[in-house]
This record gives structure tokens, C-alpha cells and sequence, in this order.
């Protein structure tokens, strides 16, 4: 007797009683074989344990007028209820395994002790018959994405990896994947087969996104229902997972056109050099009144065509269509030329020589074609005849009248003397 005293003594272990639950707490090492005693009436023994994926004991618990029971408990479940006979209720839970040794917390009423501690006798195990093993399977599953940003359009490889961690097979297998807005699940899996104890499986469908919103999107955990061997129902979930959508990129050409006319120098406009001097040609020097694209018919003159594409894609062939007033002719260069292709940021320019014939205003339209794109630009300019031409009729008049002067003037010299 004082042996086995001196054994129970460090054992056990009493916590101040909970003000809220009225509850006590014990904390209890006990080997395979050996067993508490509450309260002169529930006794507890360590049956087995297991030291596998997961650490477990297995019990046996009776009390007065209650059928034994035997309990395989894995460490850190939730507490396992056991209910007395009186409607007093304890608590069982497994807090650790080493090797023969468990760690067992007994939670129970206030004010209740462990009365004694005993060795399980080999003749009442055997008189007892054998408990069938409770098997408790125990899904963990996570979800991985092949990639945390993605446009409209672009797949999301979704693989989920489900490892039992218990000791029993899970059956009827069912997966909730909740649905993204604006998303479309491709081939991804309602049910599963059977997971034995310790396997892992891994499955994986394609997420698309089709029209969800742009922004930071949060998957919702995916949820597993499954059953026990036994028919007992269990569930666990995943992580929840955080996607980047972005809007897809619009890969477009967007091609400018532009033109440009450089006229004659406006100083060649006055005709030959002293013209100006002669009697009402004084305003041959004057300003023109049609600003500076002013060209002179008859002369040559160069007109400038920029392409620049500011888009961000490649173009197709380019063609150019030109569209002439009718007295206006191309004297050198192609007007119309085509581009195989022009990349983004590039420019393509050209210079061609044109003449106009008759005085007025002009002008002249350029259209440019790509792919079912368009695009149209057009320049004005004003054309007026040469000073030679517009005064020709005042020139001839002035030199007879010159010629007379110079001879009255001579003969005026000749009579002077």
C-alpha cells in the first residue's frame, strides 16, 4: 500500500476549479496497462497506442452502471465526452504519445479528485471480449494556383492536394468548389474515390477567366465532405487563395498620316532681277495674301507623307490611295507606295515632286488602308502665276515707251550742244 501511494502521489495533479464552468482539470501519465480511478466509480485504463501519422491511445472507460467503453482517441482532437450514469459529464483528451507513455487530460466537474491508481489485471482484459478499433479518417486539403496574376481570357491551373491523416478509409467523397463570378471551371471534379489511411491524392482542373471584374479576387475555400467505413460524417476545408486579374491588353496597329507641302522660295516669285523697278511693279515684292503655302504654277514643288503607327502591334500591309486635283501632276516619286508592315513606334516617309498648272486653290487627299482600317489626311495649298506672266502685258507696253524716252533724251543731248 505505501508503494502504490508513493506511485500516485506525483501523479496527480490538481488546477483551481473554472469560476465560469465549475470544471477541475487533471493531468495524467499512464502506461500501456495502467489505469485511474475517479471518484471511487469511473475508471479510466490505456489499452494500446499508436505512433503513426498520427498519435493516438486507445481507452477503456466504464462507470457504475454504464456499459465499458473503449475509445481511440488521436492527439489533439477535441475532447472526447463521457457522460456518468448521475448526468455528470468528463472530458477526455490525449495531449501527447511516447511510445508506451500517454499524456491523458481528464476534464470533469469541480471539486472531483482521482480516488486511486491501479494496474490493469491481465485475467480482466481477457475476461472482457475484444472492442472493435475505432477507424477515423482525417482529410487535409490545399489548394495551390500555377500562377497568382492573370488577364481575361488566360487559364489558371488549380491543383488541389488531399492527404488522409487518419487511421480509417474516407468514402463518398464529395468536393465544393465555390463558383468565381465571372469564371468558368473546366473539368473540375464533384466526387472523388476512396483515400485510404496515409494516401495523398492530387487532382487539377483549369479556372478561365471569362469576365470577372478586374482586381484583387479572393477564392473562397473549397470544402470536402466525406464519411468514416462506419458511415460517420466529417468535413474539412481548404485555405482560401488571392488572384490579381488584370484587363487583357488590346494588341492594335493605329497608324497617322501626315502631309506636308514646302513651296517655292518666295523670293523667285518677283521674276527677273529689275523687274521690280520698272514703273507699277513696285508691289511684285509685297507680301502674298494667301500665307505660306503659296507655289507658283508651273513649278516644281515637294510634298512630304509621314506615316507613324502609335499603336502596339505590328501592321498589316499598308496601301496608299492619293487623289489629285486635276491640274495637278506628279513630276518625280511614287505617291502610292505600300508598306509590307510597319512596326510599332516606326514611321514611314516618303517625298514626291508635284507641279500645278492653273492658279487657285488646291487640294490634295491622301487615304491609307490597313487590315479594316483607315485613315485619311489632306492639305491646301494656293497656286498663282509667275510675276513674269501676270505682268507680261504691262512689260511689253513699258519697253516701247523706255525705247522713246531714252531716244528723246539723246536727241534732247544732241540739240543742247
Amino acid at each position: 500500500m505505501a508503494a502504490i501511494i508513493v506511485l500516485i502521489s506525483p501523479l496527480i495533479m490538481t488546477a483551481a476549479a473554472s469560476g465560469d464552468y465549475g470544471e477541475q482539470i487533471f493531468n495524467q501519465n499512464l502506461r500501456v496497462g495502467e489505469g485511474i480511478e475517479i471518484e471511487r466509480s469511473v475508471k479510466i485504463e490505456v489499452v494500446d497506442t499508436t505512433t503513426d501519422v498520427i498519435d493516438s491511445a486507445r481507452l477503456r472507460i466504464s462507470s457504475y452502471l454504464v456499459p465499458v467503453r473503449m475509445l481511440t482517441i488521436f492527439q489533439g482532437d477535441m475532447p472526447t465526452k463521457y457522460e456518468t450514469y448521475s448526468g455528470a459529464c468528463i472530458y477526455l483528451e490525449v495531449v501527447s504519445v511516447r511510445g508506451e507513455t500517454v499524456l491523458l487530460m481528464v476534464t470533469g466537474p469541480d471539486n472531483w479528485r482521482v480516488t486511486s491508481y491501479y494496474e490493469a489485471e491481465e485475467t480482466e482484459t481477457g475476461s472482457e471480449p475484444a472492442a472493435e478499433a475505432v477507424t477515423v479518417p482525417g482529410l487535409e486539403i490545399a489548394r495551390t494556383l500555377d500562377r497568382n496574376h492573370v488577364e481575361h481570357g488566360q487559364l489558371v491551373l488549380v491543383t488541389f492536394k488531399i492527404k488522409n491523416i487518419g487511421n480509417g478509409t474516407a468514402t463518398d467523397i464529395e468536393m465544393d468548389e465555390p463558383l468565381l463570378r465571372g469564371a468558368y471551371q473546366e473539368n473540375c471534379p464533384t466526387t472523388l474515390d476512396d483515400i485510404a489511411a496515409g494516401a495523398t491524392t492530387r487532382i487539377s482542373y483549369d479556372l478561365k477567366m471569362v469576365d470577372t471584374p478586374p482586381g484583387t479576387c479572393q477564392m473562397d475555400p473549397v470544402m470536402l465532405n466525406y464519411k468514416s467505413e462506419s458511415g460517420r460524417s466529417y468535413s474539412s476545408e481548404s485555405a482560401s487563395n488571392v488572384l490579381e486579374i488584370t484587363e487583357t491588353e488590346v494588341q492594335l496597329p493605329e497608324l497617322e498620316i501626315e502631309i506636308t507641302i514646302d513651296p517655292a522660295d518666295r523670293t523667285a516669285q518677283t521674276g527677273p532681277a529689275g523687274l521690280a523697278g520698272l514703273t507699277g511693279l513696285a508691289d511684285l515684292t509685297g507680301p502674298l495674301d494667301h500665307g505660306d503655302s503659296v507655289i507658283i504654277c508651273g513649278d516644281r514643288f515637294p510634298a512630304t507623307v509621314r506615316i507613324d503607327n502609335i499603336g502596339n502591334a505590328t501592321t498589316s500591309r499598308v496601301a496608299i490611295k492619293s487623289h489629285l486635283p486635276d491640274d495637278v501632276r506628279v513630276a518625280d516619286g511614287d505617291l502610292e507606295p505600300v508598306y509590307e508592315s510597319i512596326k510599332p513606334g516606326d514611321c514611314e516617309e516618303y517625298e514626291v515632286m508635284l507641279i500645278a498648272y492653273e492658279p487657285g486653290k488646291h487640294e490634295i487627299k491622301m487615304d491609307m488602308m490597313w487590315a479594316d482600317e483607315a485613315a485619311s489626311a489632306s492639305v491646301e495649298f494656293w497656286a498663282e502665276r509667275s510675276s513674269l506672266e501676270k505682268y507680261y502685258l504691262h512689260i511689253l507696253a513699258a519697253v516701247p515707251i523706255g525705247l522713246l524716252l531714252l531716244g528723246i533724251i539723246r536727241r534732247h543731248r544732241e540739240y543742247s550742244y
